[in-house]
């Protein structure tokens, strides 16, 4: 459904872009609804590690968009920039994870 909508917004190249702004309203309400609960148990579990890669991770992604936007860089060198941006988030956070995993099981045995 919500590719219907982009593909029927982006073929009738409307100057209007009100349907643009319904549209990233419902999904910032529904993102903000699923993600609020999993904050909430971030902070009511002490997971702050966790909670600080995905701060650092979001402001990353947005400085590289905004890199992109404002700087005029060419798709071939945004596409690698996200490239190897995605990758080096999911080895951080795969090394983030071991680490605490790591660190409580020793804790718990200590």
């Amino acid at each position: 459904m919500f590719l219907n909508i982009i593909t029927n917004v982006q073929e009738s190249k409307l100057e209007d872009s009100s349907y643009l702004y319904i549209l990233v309203t419902i999904g910032l309400a529904i993102g903000y609804l699923l993600v609020r609960p999993a904050v909430k148990w971030f902070i009511t579990n002490r997971v702050f590690d966790l909670l600080s890669y995905i701060m650092v991770s979001l402001i990353l992604c947005i400085m590289l968009s905004a890199s992109y936007f404002m700087l005029g860089l060419s798709p071939e060198l945004f596409r690698l920039f996200l490239k190897v941006t995605l990758q080096l988030l999911a080895y951080f956070g795969a090394g983030l994870v071991i680490w605490n995993l790591i660190r409580v099981l020793f804790i718990k045995h200590s």
